[in-house]
């Protein structure tokens, strides 16, 4: 009885570890694949995140608050307004 249930265990033995090493390439391909499935998740999320700024920009800019801004910047001056120097006090 002895010899028998030995050599059952040694059988259930070499069958897991087959069973394991059979089974170690699919793994390292799924934690592979897992990585980049994250790396292109962030990649995604920073491209929205620019694309939201970006969105938000051209909102401003197309505002009228936003056209003056960049009106005054190009040297607009209303009617009446004087241009003042800002280096003399």
């Amino acid at each position: 009885m002895g010899k028998k249930l030995l050599i059952n265990g040694l059988i259930i033995f070499g069958a897991v570890s087959a069973g394991v090493c059979v089974s170690m390439k699919p793994w390292q391909v799924y934690q592979q694949q897992n990585s980049e499935a994250k790396q292109r998740v962030d990649e995604m999320r920073a491209a929205e995140g620019r694309r939201d700024l970006l969105l938000r920009k051209e909102a401003r800019v197309q505002s009228s608050i936003g056209r003056e801004e960049q009106a005054r910047q190009a040297g607009y001056l209303g009617p009446g307004e004087v241009a003042s120097d800002p280096d003399k006090k």
